[in-house]
């Protein structure tokens, strides 16, 4: 089948120059040596030539041979375990291997220029005619990594079927007519990504799917860290790994912690922390004059979104763009409403059982903390979570995100 969006105002940008039509009868087998040949040759391409950004450096990274001939043979002829309930997206076969799921419709968010990579090339690595739809603004990185994606096919005219795969689409979802296109992508597909917010997500779940056809979706997360600082010789590392953590994407990424709990650190051992963290903080970013607004509009409804029972914030710290705030207790109101934007809430605590997290939390990173000591209360602890990583590693992106398989979703 073809779908032909021509007459609509939709803008293609990936493979350049290309008309809006979509052919859904290009597909390829899960993980088939045409795909990892192509995607791990982009990999090293992306990493030679997108040295200027880490975060597409990292995206390169991923492609290495080994992780995808890894990821391969994890889902390659899989022995159904006794103890493992079958997936709701596929029956269990011990003699089938996986095939793609079709056309793959995906939404990605706004708020983090690389994800949509990942999303996409997840995607095509499982086989399916992927359209990924991205937002009317776009920064400088997604720019270039959209640009070096075109260039890299244009130089490598022997991948002539991969690139067939991959579309990368705008157009104005909230006009009459970007209603219509997505009314038109999401009958089209077989499954369809929602990343983003809340409301997003609720609202597009609303279109209707073709008949057997299924939604992945990432709503809005949050992430925490927690941090033991028990010398001076500690605070550097524990300093670049937060900040490798939160500096990009303005700390609006669902894996960048926006709360910090203390555990059992020395006043003087933070005070080090915040001075190191904001200075080498302040020297690399910068804040628009829009965002200081937002950023001042929350730290001045704090006093109001905290727990009856205490009175106030227990104090708040300027440090240039990086915001401390000491409370007592963290509440969902000041999560939800927080912007990013470098506000880091502090909480003392004296055990990890006195976190407290709440249902939509994402990621725990930790910092100078015994693996046996997180280990255990992680598997003890009945605080949601969906994953705990060594501090440093929350935007590492995995095909399993939020508890949700990829490839399991994207396959059959």
């Amino acid at each position: 089948m073809i779908l032909n969006l021509k007459q609509l105002p939709i803008n293609v940008l990936l493979p350049e120059n290309s008309s809006a039509q979509f052919n859904d009868a290009q597909q390829l087998t899960p993980f088939s040596d045409e795909l990892i040949a192509t995607l791990s040759q982009l990999g090293l391409f992306l990493m030679k030539t997108g040295r200027q950004e880490p975060s597409i450096v990292a995206a390169g990274y991923w492609l290495r041979k080994k992780q995808l001939l890894n990821l391969k043979l994890a889902y390659s002829k899989q022995e159904p375990s006794a103890n493992k309930k079958p997936s709701a997206n596929k029956e269990p076969s011990a003699n089938k291997e996986p095939s793609a799921k079709g056309v793959a419709f995906h939404i990605a968010p706004g708020n983090v220029d690389s994800l949509f990579f990942y999303s996409m090339v997840i995607s095509v690595l499982c086989g399916n005619y992927t359209i990924l739809r991205i937002s009317n603004k776009l920064s400088d990185e997604t720019l270039l990594f959209i640009h070096l994606l075109n260039a890299f096919f244009v130089e490598h005219p022997e991948f002539s079927t991969v690139p067939l795969l991959m579309n990368i689409v705008q157009y104005d979802h909230s006009a009459l007519t970007g209603k219509d296109i997505t009314q038109q992508l999401s009958l089209f597909a077989d499954v369809r990504v929602i990343w983003g917010g809340d409301n997003a997500v609720k609202e597009i779940s609303k279109v209707p799917l073709k008949a057997l056809a299924c939604d992945i979706t990432f709503p809005d997360r949050y992430s925490v860290a927690v941090i033991q600082l028990t010398n001076e010789q500690h605070v550097e590392q524990a300093v670049n790994n937060l900040l490798t953590d939160i500096k990009p994407f303005f700390q609006q990424a669902c894996s960048s912690p926006k709360v910090i709990y203390w555990l059992k650190t020395a006043q003087k051992l933070q005070d080090k922390f915040w001075q190191s963290l904001a200075k080498k903080l302040n020297e690399q970013v910068m804040l628009a004059s829009t965002d200081l607004i937002s950023q001042l509009v929350y730290l001045q409804r704090l006093p109001l979104l905290v727990n009856k029972e205490h009175k106030a914030v227990v104090s708040l710290a300027a440090y240039g763009v990086l915001q401390r705030v000491d409370i007592e207790s963290i509440t969902l109101e000041m999560i939800k409403s927080h912007p990013g934007l470098w506000v880091l809430l502090n909480q003392q605590i004296n055990e990890l059982d006195d976190i407290k997290l709440f249902e939509h939390c994402q990621t725990v990173t930790v910092s100078g903390i015994y693996e046996s000591m997180w280990l255990q209360w992680q598997k003890a602890t009945k605080q949601p979570m969906k994953r705990i990583v060594l501090s440093g590693q929350a935007l590492s992106f995995s095909h399993i995100w939020d508890g949700v398989d990829l490839v399991n979703g994207l396959t059959r």
